[in-house]
């Protein structure tokens, strides 16, 4: 996407409320992994900036739980926003489609329709 890394993360963070659901949790992923590189003999950084939005959707969580109740690892779903140090003045935006046990694909396309349609909210 077009835009500085921060302009992008606010569409997303905006777009994801404008679908009336609140965010659980946001992961400083490029922060973790620029502190913890080095014990790990890691001296560069992967990202830039990176951060992982985590959320679930009521009416997604209900469908999956009574679906099979082993669904409930398939929440949150996960939006992440970053920049490569190689590619200044891009950003990316990337989701994960949870997976669940056989006879939820209808639903798995479902959430990753719901979630293409936060990015394609996101972008201005």
């Amino acid at each position: 996407m077009e835009g500085s890394f921060q302009e992008v993360s606010a569409a997303v963070r905006s777009a994801i409320l404008g679908k009336g659901v609140n965010i659980a949790h946001v992961l400083p992923a490029s922060q973790m992994l620029h502190r913890t590189g080095p014990a790990y003999g890691y001296s560069d950084d992967v990202y830039a900036n990176a951060e992982i939005y985590e959320f679930c959707s009521a009416s997604l969580s209900h469908k999956l739980a009574r679906l099979d109740p082993d669904n409930i690892v398939m929440c949150p779903f996960a939006i992440g926003v970053y920049t490569l140090p190689a590619e200044p003045g891009s950003v990316r935006v990337t989701y994960k489609i949870p997976r669940g046990k056989p006879g939820t694909e209808k639903l798995e396309e479902e959430i990753a329709a719901f979630l293409a349609s936060i990015i394609e909210d996101a972008r201005w």
